[in-house]
């Protein structure tokens, strides 16, 4: 059977499956605009947008332009292996930015399986969770018009495939009735409690470190609590002299409003806390290669995750399978995988609340152990890939 995944990213949501369905027997084969790898890999079909969006487009329109140009480059590459002999029997892509747009209409005859992320809704719920929102009719129908690529990927679609019940949830009830909830799933042979003390992590000795704390995201910002971790920070270092933080992610915004040029949430967060941070005992680790970011996560004796109502991390997720003590934002996405036999929740507006749950978490080390466990009982039930992939596979198998 011959699979195709479009996304402009990889591995992306896509990868790892995609590479289990190669050793089961399966021609799997990736499109995407990732330009890594070996150039001549006949696995990638690679597509590149040949301009920007016009200058001064409308700008309700100026999303839909660049998904078609997107779109197009994507065909240009089908229509290559087309012209090779390449036939997918089922071809699955990443729905919002174009890329899948034109698949089926140079493979009629393929099964084509959007997989959707995010219905933009107004007002936006991120926003709105965030305490941000305020009216603007441009904006609202903006928005509108950014749902676009979507209607036409379900279009004709065999299946939709959703990560979780939040998402979906986004959609209109017309479409959300055709959207199937399945979550990309998690390595849980991986991310997974260390055997033994965890004594270095990128290049830190943390085995000198009283307490851990970590917070590991994408970017660092608002849309992931970034401000309101750094105060709760700071008031627990002034508490605890032994306290130490591992702080995973860019620095940069992954998600939400961008800031002026020059300007940063971790240079403003350590301009505002200067004088009240022990910067010697604030580490931040960047991005670290997937055997380190497990260390931290396993290392941590208290793991923070916060989030507006969005798209959830998953890091959040691969810290519950590490039985990662965890203290997490009372938000919608949260909720849908943990509740309080899993994780201690404050609110995400409310660094004392924040710093008061690390500090029990710290204190009680046992409740903390157990919730972790139970948090990894979770996943391992209901978010194992070793699980859900042999599912997804009998789901894809049944569209022929």
């Amino acid at each position: 059977m011959k699979i195709l995944f479009v996304h402009d990213n990889y591995p992306a949501q896509f990868g790892a499956f995609g590479a289990w369905l190669l050793r089961r027997g399966w021609d799997v084969r990736f499109a995407t605009a990732w330009e890594g790898g070996n150039p001549g890999d006949p696995a990638f079909l690679r597509y590149k947008a040949h301009r920007a969006p016009t200058e001064g487009v409308h700008p309700y329109a100026g999303n839909f332009e660049k998904a078609v140009i997107t779109g197009q480059a994507a065909a240009r590459a089908f229509l290559a292996a087309a012209e090779r002999g390449y036939r997918p029997d089922i071809v699955m892509a990443h729905s919002g930015w174009g890329s899948g747009m034109f698949a089926r209409e140079i493979w009629p005859e393929a099964r084509f399986v959007p997989y959707l992320e995010w219905w933009y809704e107004y007002p936006p719920p991120d926003d709105v969770s965030l305490g941000t929102h305020t009216f603007d009719l441009h904006a609202r129908l903006r928005q509108k018009t950014r749902n676009a690529p979507f209607l036409l990927d379900l279009d004709g679609a065999a299946l939709a495939l959703c990560p979780t019940e939040y998402q979906a949830a986004r959609f209109p009830a017309h479409l959300r009735e055709r959207i199937t909830v399945m979550h990309d799933g998690i390595d849980c042979a991986l991310h997974a409690p260390a055997a033994e003390p965890v004594r270095s992590v990128a290049g830190l000795d943390v085995s000198a470190m009283p307490e851990i704390v970590t917070s590991i995201t994408r970017g660092m910002e608002p849309h992931r609590g970034f401000p309101q971790f750094m105060r709760a920070l700071a008031m627990l270092q002034e508490r605890r002299p032994g306290l130490h933080a591992l702080i995973g992610g860019e620095d940069r915004v992954a998600y939400g409003a961008k800031l002026p040029e020059g300007e940063s949430w971790k240079a403003r967060m350590l301009a505002e806390l200067e004088g009240r941070l022990d910067l010697s005992r604030v580490h931040f680790i960047g991005l670290q290669p997937r055997g380190d970011y497990v260390k931290a996560l396993q290392a941590s004796r208290a793991h923070v995750y916060l989030t507006a109502d969005f798209v959830l991390s998953w890091s959040m997720i691969e810290s519950m399978a590490v039985a990662c003590p965890m203290v997490v934002s009372d938000s919608a996405p949260v909720r849908e995988f943990m509740d309080g036999e899993t994780g201690l929740f404050v609110p995400l507006h409310d660094p004392e609340a924040l710093a008061a749950g690390i500090a029990e978490t710290l204190d009680a080390p046992e409740a903390a152990r157990r919730r972790g466990a139970a948090a990894r009982a979770r996943v391992l039930e209901r978010l194992d890939r070793e699980k859900l992939w042999p599912e997804k596979e009998r789901l894809l198998k049944a569209l022929l």
